[in-house]
C-alpha cells in the first residue's frame, strides 16, 4: 500500500523490466537440461495424492485480498 494511505499504484514500466528480468534470471537463456522424459516425470511426482487433495479441501482456508469474511473464520 502507498504512503498516506492512497490507492495502489500500478506497476510502471521499469517494474515491468525488473520483473522480467527475474524470470529471466530462472528460466535461463538457454535450452534446457533436462530431457522431455524426465521433465514429465517430475511433472507427475509432483501431483498431490488424493489424501493431500482431501487435506486441502477440508483445511485450507482462502483468504481474498481486500475481502472480510461476514462470519469469524475458526481459531486453530
Amino acid at each position: 500500500m502507498p504512503r498516506g494511505g492512497g490507492i495502489p499504484r500500478r506497476p510502471g514500466p521499469g517494474d515491468e523490466r525488473e520483473s522480467e528480468r527475474g524470470l529471466r534470471g530462472l528460466v535461463g537463456s538457454g535450452s534446457s537440461q533436462v530431457s522431455v522424459g524426465a521433465a514429465l516425470r517430475a511433472r507427475d511426482a509432483a501431483r498431490p495424492s488424493e489424501a493431500q487433495l482431501a487435506d486441502a479441501d477440508e483445511n485450507l482456508v482462502i483468504v481474498r485480498r481486500n475481502w472480510t469474511p461476514r462470519e469469524e473464520l475458526p481459531r486453530r
